[in-house]
């Protein structure tokens, strides 16, 4: 699998098959708590507030499972406080299946995590990498994970920042087949809105 940089604003995943766009969710969501922007680039971009609820049946959107895959985020901090860029929740919204969560910002520097918590894993959620990264605030900012079977490759401003060994466990991440796709939070219980 290889992992090119684009120039797009937004949020996808990436798996052998196919390419996943999160932001379509957008199209079926009433853009209550959302603004349109520009990027540095000049082409639009979307601000969650506060107050966006975006979500979807992930079913909609995603494959049922996925084994190798890559997720790729184009970002731009409004705020230091962390959150969920994006999260895939039971259907219980109690665990974050997968996703990726920012900590509030210590000392002008915050940690990175992909959350990846197999279905059967009901009473807490597993962090398969943390990185810590520069709190960056209004800066358009690129950071990819490449999943693989034995590691995990973090690239940052498309440059390849670290490789961490993981042992994943499955290998084949099954979503609950009523599980909910969330943007720029994990939702009502577990929150962590992200600006």
């Amino acid at each position: 699998m290889h992992i090119q940089c684009l120039q797009l604003s937004g949020q996808s995943i990436k798996d052998a098959i196919a390419e996943y766009r999160l932001l379509d969710v957008i199209d079926d969501n009433h853009l209550q708590g959302i603004e349109f922007i520009h990027a540095d680039d000049g082409f639009p971009a979307y601000k969650f507030l506060p107050t966006a609820d975006v979500k979807s049946p992930y079913r909609m959107l995603l494959p049922e499972k996925l084994q190798e895959f890559a997720i790729e985020v184009i970002y731009q901090p409004n705020s230091a406080k962390g959150g969920y860029l994006f999260s895939v929740v039971n259907p219980l919204d109690t665990i974050v299946q997968l996703g990726v969560h920012f900590s509030a910002v210590i000392k002008d520097t915050w940690n990175i995590s992909l959350i990846y918590t197999p279905p059967e894993n009901s009473h807490a959620q597993k962090k398969l990498v943390t990185y810590q990264l520069p709190y960056e605030p209004k800066k358009w900012t690129s950071i990819a994970f490449r999943v693989l079977s034995d590691k995990v490759v973090f690239y940052y401003d498309c440059e390849i920042k670290e490789t961490t060994v993981v042992i994943r466990e499955p290998l084949e991440m099954v979503f609950d087949s009523a599980s909910t796709l969330y943007l720029a939070q994990a939702g009502p219980i577990l929150e962590g809105h992200y600006e």
